[in-house]
């Protein structure tokens, strides 16, 4: 073979090379700043390692803050080929399209983000049929045509204040407060104050203007909106649920990569989601602290007055209750998947609200 036929040959296949690698190439977008948790410590680490792991043989093209997606439209743009790959598809913004994913937002007692993670983890994995044969995932995930992993949960969602911390039942009555979820929605109606949905990014004007007066939002989630600078006054020690979201993949792209790719970005997701919550639940704990030094004060329900102690355990439990009949209501298998959520999370070593055993027969 000639010299300039041993070129054509290396020419060409450099470009199939290159054409195959242009094919692996895709669009992983956050709706999310690059400085939160689920962004930084989770899509960036999970593309770094999909890259490195598979010789890259798929790369991806990175974008950040609602440059391609926005919060709530995560879903739209993955089924419309906008982009390939959301970290995170932000579940609970699309009301009513994940009817079961705010399980994971149930008070419960003792948990932070490791425990849940592993918890949602397996009810992801879960073979339970929940309603007309199918599991969590065929009910909630398969019929978007997408393909879907846990992100790590948040570490527990506290009561926050921007202002006093009210240390009675009537300081609490009427007090308008941000809810990022319908979920959230129950619980402060249960809680007695004024619920005010929107999402986290639009809770720091919100505070400073005094349009709400407090949120419920994970501490270690504050540095991602600078909320450390409003929020005054937190009840600690009361785990009003852990927000759950997914990283997702459209099914078209997902059927584009070989079982080998596949079978590496299904282990990987799982490991970057534990890393992941091992990293958030250390945030909770440093940014509390870093709080802490600036004059936040920090209450442990314990330390609250009997009356209020009272009042939000009950809270708590009617939440449990209020969702499962909503959900019910609403034609979604509501009380089977609190039931196997309730079981998941003391199978790690959670607690549940009194009560909540006994409303689900456990």
């Amino acid at each position: 073979m000639t010299k300039l036929a041993k070129w054509a040959v290396l020419a060409s296949a450099t470009l199939l090379s290159s054409a195959a690698l242009a094919q692996t190439n895709l669009m992983i977008s956050a709706s999310l700043p690059q400085v939160h948790f689920w962004v930084g410590q989770h899509m960036d680490p999970f593309a770094d390692a999909i890259e490195a792991e598979t010789n890259g043989e798929i790369a991806f093209t990175r974008f950040y803050a609602g440059e391609l997606t926005s919060v709530g439209r995560e879903l739209d743009a993955l089924q419309g080929g906008t982009v390939a790959v959301a970290a995170p598809l932000l579940a609970p913004y699309h009301e009513g399209t994940f009817p079961l994913s705010d399980v994971t937002q149930l008070p419960t007692i003792g948990t932070n983000s490791e425990l849940m993670t592993r918890a949602f983890l397996k009810l992801m994995d879960d073979g339970t049929e929940l309603a007309d044969g199918k599991t969590f995932y065929q009910y909630e995930i398969e019929p978007k045509e997408i393909r879907a992993w846990p992100v790590a949960t948040t570490a527990a969602y506290a009561i926050s204040f921007a202002g006093e911390n009210p240390d009675s039942v009537s300081g609490l009555s009427g007090k308008p407060m941000r809810a990022g979820s319908a979920l959230h929605t129950i619980f402060l109606n249960e809680l007695g104050v004024t619920p005010v949905t929107m999402p986290s990014s639009a809770s720091y004007e919100a505070l400073s203007r005094g349009t709400v007066e407090g949120t419920i939002l994970s501490i270690g989630d504050w540095r991602s909106y600078s909320l450390q600078d409003v929020l005054t006054h937190t009840i600690t020690g009361v785990a009003v649920g852990h927000w759950g979201s997914y990283l997702a993949i459209n099914n078209a792209t997902w059927e584009m990569l070989t079982p080998e790719q596949q079978e590496t970005w299904d282990r990987v997701a799982r490991e970057i989601a534990m890393q992941n919550a091992a990293g958030i639940d250390a945030q909770d704990i440093e940014v509390q602290e870093e709080a802490e030094g600036a004059g936040s004060v920090f209450t442990p329900i314990t330390e609250m007055s009997q009356e209020m102690q009272d009042h939000i355990a009950t809270a708590s439990t009617n939440t449990w209750q209020t969702w499962v009949e909503q959900t019910e209501a609403a034609g979604h298998p509501g009380r089977a998947t609190a039931k196997r959520w309730a079981e998941l999370v003391v199978e790690e070593g959670g607690e549940l609200p009194e009560g909540v055993a006994e409303f689900l027969e456990l």
